[in-house]
């Protein structure tokens, strides 16, 4: 498991078809496992590969990725199992933060896999600026993360999460990306 920055806070990563490290992360956050993580790729192309990316969604990928977005979409086929559980969308992240991309980058061509991009806080707890605080909260449990990439102190607002289904824009969460942005 790893600990890295992205362009707003720390996030949480494991490979995303690793069925073994998904459990040890959900562990570790103390999350109910029906709770899906958020998937950490290099670009638009990598989305599009991983989902379905109609005309809406891809305008607001290109505006707003990378950034501090998270687009839910609808996963292609082969991907709906990928930890034995059913899932019909997957959020996708796409860092701007330089330390976050090349870790990415690094990542999926050793791997060939997404990373979740979770935010590295326990389940109801509050997300923490700095990586020894985020260490202090896990406690004993934080010896589940193996790599841990300091790169300062994180105080931005979590991402911004929309779901796009057909035409349609759905913020379920707001961000750091302002919802009257969308519609400007």
């Amino acid at each position: 498991m790893i600990l890295y920055p992205t362009e707003t806070i720390y996030a949480l990563g494991v490979n995303v078809f690793d069925a073994n490290k998904l459990n040890q992360l959900y562990q570790l956050k103390g999350r109910d496992t029906g709770k899906v993580s958020s998937w950490l790729v290099r670009n638009i192309d990598d989305i599009e590969h991983y989902a379905v990316l109609n005309k809406t969604a891809a305008k607001i990928a290109e505006r707003f990725l990378p950034g501090p977005l998270t687009l839910v979409l609808p996963l292609r086929k082969p991907y709906l199992h990928i930890d034995g559980i059913k899932r019909e969308t997957i959020g996708f992240r796409v860092t701007s933060d330089p330390v976050g991309n090349q870790l990415i980058q690094d990542f999926m061509a050793k791997y060939n896999a997404p990373l979740t991009c979770t935010s590295a806080n326990k389940s109801g707890y509050p997300t923490e600026a700095t990586v020894q605080a985020i260490c202090a909260q896990f406690s004993a449990e934080a010896s589940l993360i193996k790599e841990i990439i300091d790169d300062g102190p994180r105080s931005g607002l979590p991402s911004t999460v929309v779901r796009v289904s057909d035409d349609k824009i759905e913020i379920l969460r707001e961000g750091a990306i302002q919802k009257e942005m969308f519609y400007s």
